[in-house]
């Protein structure tokens, strides 16, 4: 996938040599379960995997029909909830949202009229009408230390939104450092990830790291609703293609017309 140059080292940075675009993979998740049965959970589809470098001669060596494993880069986690189906068949839409995660609930919130669970004012006059309620929700994109400032973060968010998205109206994020969470940094038994992860090397407070999230996000079309940090972006617009990550983005998409 992608286009690009030929890896270039990087003069002067610990990090690895730039990654040629034509190895960069997304890697899903492969176990999921869904009963079959009438609960909250059973609108939801969940989404993640592993953002990984493979390189060319394990490509070619792997087996067909399968992928080479290659270099973690990062992870993501999104859900697509099924709004739609929710409504039609009488499901609470709060008790659907609120079991995807916490980001969800939040998100349900800044969009939602508890009372009627239509959209509200503020939130529809951006959309000027939707085609469909389904929701695609950014949960969260980790990008580990060593291959920030590549605009993987950026690239991973706009490759989950076009495979993602279709049959949805709204795009939706939370913009909020994770290391600010309640009790994230405070409690103990951090996983082996959440420590490769490195968030208490962060400097910046709070407000400003939240608004370098929501000034990127803007990049890719996102909108702030509410004052929370909540963020959504129409499927229905032509939203852009940031230039930084062109080299994450098909040849063909870029030369489509309109496309910046």
């Amino acid at each position: 996938m992608g286009v690009g140059k030929k890896k270039q080292k990087v003069v002067g940075s610990d990090k690895p040599e730039f990654p040629r675009p034509d190895g960069l993979y997304f890697i899903y998740d492969q176990y999921a379960e869904s009963a079959v049965d009438d609960e909250p959970d059973a609108y939801i589809s969940p989404i993640s995997g592993n953002i990984e470098f493979v390189a060319l001669d394990d490509m070619d060596k792997a087996p067909v029909g399968e992928v080479a494993r290659g270099t973690v880069a990062g992870r993501f986690d999104a859900s697509y909830i099924h709004v739609d189906n929710a409504i039609e068949e009488g499901e609470s839409l709060f008790d659907v949202m609120d079991c995807a995660s916490v980001e969800t609930e939040e998100i349900y919130g800044a969009l939602y009229d508890p009372a009627t669970n239509e959209l509200r004012e503020d939130v529809n006059d951006i959309f000027e009408g939707i085609f469909s309620f389904n929701l695609l929700v950014i949960n969260r994109v980790e990008i580990l230390p060593a291959y920030r400032g590549m605009g993987l973060g950026l690239a991973t968010m706009w490759h989950l939104i076009r495979r993602h998205s279709a049959g949805c109206g709204i795009v939706a994020i939370k913009a909020y450092p994770l290391q600010f969470a309640s009790g994230f940094l405070s409690r103990r038994g951090k996983s082996d990830w959440e420590i490769k992860m490195a968030y208490d090397s962060f400097r910046s407070g709070k407000e400003v790291a939240q608004e370098k999230l929501i000034s990127r996000y803007k990049e890719l079309g996102f909108e702030a609703v509410g004052g929370e940090g909540v963020m959504v972006l129409s499927t229905a617009m032509k939203n852009p293609i940031p230039k930084e990550i062109h080299r994450w983005v098909p040849r063909s998409v870029l030369r489509k017309p309109g496309k910046r």
